[in-house]
């Protein structure tokens, strides 16, 4: 039996049926073309959240505790430079204070370490633990050494030091605070400054208007280039997003009390102001995890 068309009425039955089944396989198909190309975007769109998440569950603490005097923790905005919180006077348990010149967080123990100064009106120049949320400071033991800044590679947990006056280069024992020479930075005139790990464990840091990376072996460094910032650098820290942070002041064209936020182009070693911070004598920054 014909229909119009000339096609067996069996044919012309089946005809939608295999134009169906051809037109479902080819919906699949298209289906799992787009999971395909969608999961690449999925992925990214996750690592970039996830960063995101990352740096909102970071804070931005700041210790003072330059030219001797008792010193206080602070979060700072990393966007602005302003206090967001003070947390209160870096204190013991009797009640002494100290000063703090040197900050940084162990991703591995999740303790924050602090140097103090050469001045702090108790204990100078020891390893402590500092507890971001009372400012209670816990004595390890006499680091041996000046420094004007600590870091902590990422990669292994080990402890550093820069000297604030020679071309020493140290770790340090975290059970002890004795600081060991393990080398030298070739910094003839170094006077204070800032010294940090980014996430891949390379380091970085600033002495008397220089920017450098270091060799984490041997201490040495190799100049980068000018900071062009007004003032000297008293302490850095790379935050989550692999940005250099640092606190500007003292010793150049500014008062020596006032610090600011400055960010760094590791690239160039060129500084740039983010804002004055509404707090004197800071000495020390760290990047925190905040704790839910």
């Amino acid at each position: 039996m014909l229909q119009a068309g000339g096609f067996p009425a069996k044919h012309a039955a089946m005809k939608p049926i295999r134009f169906f089944g051809r037109f479902c396989l080819a919906s699949r198909l298209s289906r799992i073309c787009l999971i395909a190309i969608a999961l690449p975007f999925a992925s990214i769109h996750q690592a970039v959240a996830e960063q995101d998440v990352a740096v909102r569950r970071t804070a931005l603490y700041a210790a003072s505790g330059t030219f001797g005097v008792p010193g206080f923790l602070y979060i700072l905005d990393p966007v602005t430079g302003a206090v967001l919180t003070t947390v209160g006077p870096l204190h013991d348990d009797l009640g002494n204070f100290y000063g703090i010149t040197g900050l940084k967080y162990h991703p591995a123990t999740g303790i924050l370490y602090g140097a103090t100064g050469h001045q702090s009106p108790t204990n100078p120049n020891y390893l402590v633990v500092v507890d971001p949320a009372t400012a209670l400071v816990t004595a390890i033991g006499p680091l041996g050494a000046v420094l004007t800044d600590i870091a902590i590679d990422p990669t292994t947990g080990t402890v550093y030091g820069l000297s604030e006056f020679d071309e020493n280069f140290y770790t340090i024992n975290t059970s002890t605070g004795q600081a060991v020479q393990t080398g030298s930075t070739g910094i003839r005139f170094a006077k204070q400054g800032g010294l940090a790990a980014d996430r891949t464990g390379a380091f970085f840091g600033v002495t008397n208007f220089s920017f450098y990376s270091f060799n984490k072996s041997t201490g040495m460094a190799t100049l980068i280039g000018p900071t062009n910032l007004g003032n000297l650098l008293k302490a850095a820290d790379f935050s989550p997003s692999n940005v250099l942070y640092g606190l500007e002041g003292g010793g150049g064209i500014n008062n020596n009390h006032l610090r600011w936020l400055v960010t760094f182009n590791v690239t160039t070693g060129i500084g740039t102001r983010v804002g004055q911070i509404p707090a004197n004598d800071l000495g020390s920054l760290a990047f925190i995890p905040i704790r839910r």
